[in-house]
């Protein structure tokens, strides 16, 4: 990929880019300081070139059909939610972070679709008031680190009191060799919902270096040996599993 820096701004996390690819006439890049946070062709948003969230939306395709009532708790350029809003046509969602001069930054370059609201505000404090959610995707990083209330017992009762259905819950955690905050969120997700699925970075798991790691929680049936086949083949590979 080539890019181009259209605008550099200063946000609350850093110095933000928007390049765009030169070979992809509608395809943008957002980084804040020199670390990719999202990618959107806006006339393809299924390509989705960033591993992780490839994962995430591979589970989102397993899920039942039809559109979801969704909060996305971290939303950089949203290319998560404009994949759902092209793959479940009638979504109704909401993005939430708390980097209003990112979001103003992402509108004025990459408005969203309609059906996708954004609203500036910690994901703490929405998840108090959101009922009737059939997802919920975290993917929330105060600079490089997912704040430790995410890990908490009480944020996680209000994230059950969210969902309705078949209550999909999915955290997307960067993470280093000694999977500390991985290990933290698992064991919150297993206290209040049972173990969870686990897709992680083969190379996060032989200790050789941060990645990502996909946390999954749903009363949906998964295909789990499907999911795991996808993620061997993948450009970073990673394996699946029932826990860690």
């Amino acid at each position: 990929m080539r890019f181009e820096t259209v605008e550099r701004r200063r946000v609350r996390f850093g110095m933000a880019e928007v390049e765009r690819d030169r070979d992809r006439h509608e395809a943008w890049l957002i980084s804040v300081d020199g670390t990719p946070q999202s990618y959107v062709d806006l006339l393809d948003p299924a390509s989705l070139p960033f591993d992780a969230m490839r994962r995430v939306a591979d589970v989102i395709d397993a899920l039942p059909p039809g559109p979801v009532n969704a909060l996305h708790i971290g939303g950089a350029a949203g290319s998560l939610p404009r994949y759902v809003h092209h793959v479940r046509r009638g979504s109704d969602q909401l993005v939430v972070d708390v980097d209003g001069d990112l979001v103003d930054l992402v509108n004025a370059h990459l408005p969203l679709p309609s059906g996708i609201s954004v609203r500036v505000e910690n994901g703490l404090d929405t998840i108090r008031s959101e009922r009737d959610l059939d997802l919920i995707v975290v993917d929330a990083f105060d600079g490089r680190s997912m704040p430790e209330e995410f890990a908490s017992a009480a944020y996680h009762r209000h994230v059950s009191e969210a969902l309705t259905g078949d209550r999909t819950y999915i955290v997307n955690v960067l993470d280093q060799p000694d999977l500390r905050t991985t290990t933290r969120l698992a064991d919150a997700i297993t206290a209040q919902f049972g173990v969870p699925l686990v897709i992680a970075d083969l190379g996060v798991l032989a200790g050789t270096g941060s990645g990502n790691v996909v946390l999954v929680s749903t009363k949906a049936a998964l295909p789990v040996a499907e999911l795991g086949t996808r993620a061997r083949e993948a450009r970073l590979p990673a394996s699946v599993s029932i826990g860690l």
